[in-house]
């Protein structure tokens, strides 16, 4: 029996989901433009794939009214099994990945401290979640 791997979070590339992909995905009806970028893959204690996501594209309803809509979601982390319920195909590969460091920084550490997981919800259902809690506020 092969041991499970101590590393809370490792990189790996042994997912359908790779780095630098750009993907379609089921979107929110206001925001069928809307694309996601792959920007980093790790295996979760060894076992579960955690996909990292930047979303472009977005309509996200402002908290304050004078506001603009918010355009992009930095970093969001996904179970591979929820991204396979979002995406529709890849539109290109981008070597250029756009910025999210300091959300996953962020993630990273309240993961470590067992305080963050990733979302098991498709992509835009998470969407509509994250929109539903900042207008309560």
């Amino acid at each position: 029996m092969a041991a499970v791997s101590q590393v809370p979070l490792l990189d790996t590339s042994a997912s359908r989901f790779q780095v630098g992909q750009v993907w379609e995905y089921r979107t929110r009806p206001t925001e069928t433009d809307s694309l996601l970028t792959v920007v980093k893959v790790e295996l979760q204690h060894g076992t579960a794939v955690v996909v990292h996501v930047h979303v472009d594209g977005l309509m996200l309803k402002p908290t304050d009214l004078t506001a603009t809509p918010g355009t992009t979601a930095s970093h969001l982390p996904f179970s591979e099994e929820a991204l396979n319920a979002s995406v529709t195909h890849v539109v290109r590969h981008d070597k250029v990945l756009p910025e999210f460091g300091e959300g996953y920084a962020l993630w990273r550490e309240a993961f470590l401290a067992g305080e963050a997981g990733t979302f098991s919800a498709t992509v835009a259902e998470v969407l509509d979640f994250i929109e539903s809690t900042f207008s309560n506020q």
